[in-house]
């Protein structure tokens, strides 16, 4: 929607704060989407509390942009007091955003408190960052592919990529998404994101080169990146700089990545659908989107997140959760692929509700590069 709606959008964000604070309180915009709020001669430190709460509750509605444009945001704040909490401007800011960091690490939507425990945290994540910084351009990273199965035929169709990191200061290897709490909106994040894209469009049109079956290599996108990256331009220069198909590309977006700003979602898809790309709605039903409101969106596959298929062979809820988005889905015109699945009561259940497809261990777990390219030279002895 272009600078002048954000200019709108931070104007109306101010006017809504203001609201909720007295005349001897004051705010101002630090820079980018972030402000910061001075609250004086504050007897009781529950008022604190409250003020932050009202403030992201009313943060939480709807704004209207253009008189007819409606968009979602949240906020996220960290507290700090005097001098409980530092006697200096600096330390008292530096403070609060320790807290704002673990707040955010919480789930946003929420605030916290400065407590000396922060301090410590945010020390060890600056340091993992830099560190992280420091991986790509050392090589520390790779990718490793998670297959993905088709229920009905038990082939192999797809993989899911996902980036591991050999730590050489704790002397192992991790898998980034499952085991590094890492803010998605620091540029390390992005970077490693876009390495990640760029990479597995590199391994693909090399396997492709080496005559081994092609199938979908899909990349995680982080909601901040899809949001704030061009997307279009991004994907468009790694197939043109890798020469990689775009109709071997996945991409995989969180639910919290589309229900921000609708109309801008939309736009992004439709140019990336444009380009043969697939998409998917990663770890579905972990968000507050409803299928109702993903309809209009060029969507190929929605993935029902682990935590509902660890429990359907025993838990009724995660059952009838599972198979209702399943339906529904289908309803919609969206295929359905299932994340997690370890066991054959698991399989059984998703091939008997008509679940299109399925990753977990119960095939294999996430393999290296050259590991899958093995698999995929066996791809049509493979039969589950």
């Amino acid at each position: 929607m272009g600078h002048a709606a954000g200019d709108e959008l931070l104007q109306q964000v101010a006017e809504r704060v203001k609201a909720r604070l007295r005349e001897v309180d004051m705010v101002a915009r630090l820079g980018g989407d972030e402000f910061v709020i001075l609250l004086e001669n504050v007897d009781q430190y529950e008022h604190v509390a409250h003020v932050a709460q009202s403030i992201i509750d009313t943060l939480s509605q709807p704004f209207t942009l253009y008189q007819s444009h409606e968009v979602f945001i949240g906020a996220t704040i960290g507290i700090g007091i005097c001098p409980r909490h530092g006697s200096s401007v600096e330390t008292l800011m530096d403070n609060a955003d320790a807290a704002l960091y673990y707040a955010k690490d919480q789930g946003r939507g929420c605030f916290a408190y400065f407590s000396e425990a922060l301090t410590q945290k945010t020390h060890e994540r600056l340091a993992l960052e830099h560190r992280l910084r420091s991986a790509i351009e050392q090589q520390e990273l790779g990718i490793y592919f998670q297959p993905q199965i088709e229920i009905s035929s038990g082939q192999l169709v797809g993989a899911e990529a996902l980036v591991y990191w050999d730590d050489p200061v704790k002397d192992c290897r991790v898998m980034i998404k499952d085991h590094i709490a890492l803010d998605e909106e620091t540029e390390t994040y992005v970077a490693i994101s876009k390495w990640a894209l760029r990479e597995t469009c590199k391994l693909g049109r090399q396997w492709l080169n080496e005559d081994l079956p092609v199938v979908t290599l899909a990349v995680n996108i982080s909601s901040y990146q899809f949001c704030h990256c061009d997307m279009k331009e991004l994907v468009t220069e790694v197939l043109d700089d890798t020469g990689f198909p775009a109709d071997y590309l996945g991409l995989e977006i969180t639910e919290t990545g589309l229900m921000g700003n609708k109309e801008h979602a939309l736009s992004v898809l439709n140019s990336l659908n444009e380009q043969s790309v697939h998409l998917a709605i990663d770890d579905f039903g972990i968000g507050y989107s409803s299928l109702a409101s993903l309809k209009y969106f060029p969507i190929d596959f929605l993935k029902i997140d682990k935590t509902f298929i660890k429990n359907i062979s025993f838990s009724q809820d995660d059952a009838a959760i599972t198979s209702t988005i399943i339906d529904m889905a289908h309803h919609l015109g969206f295929k359905v692929l299932a994340e997690g699945v370890d066991t054959s009561e698991q399989l059984a259940f998703l091939r008997e509700q008509g679940c299109d497809r399925y990753q977990g261990c119960f095939y294999s777990n996430a393999l290296s590069a050259s590991d899958f390219a093995k698999l995929l030279l066996d791809l049509p002895k493979r039969v589950t």
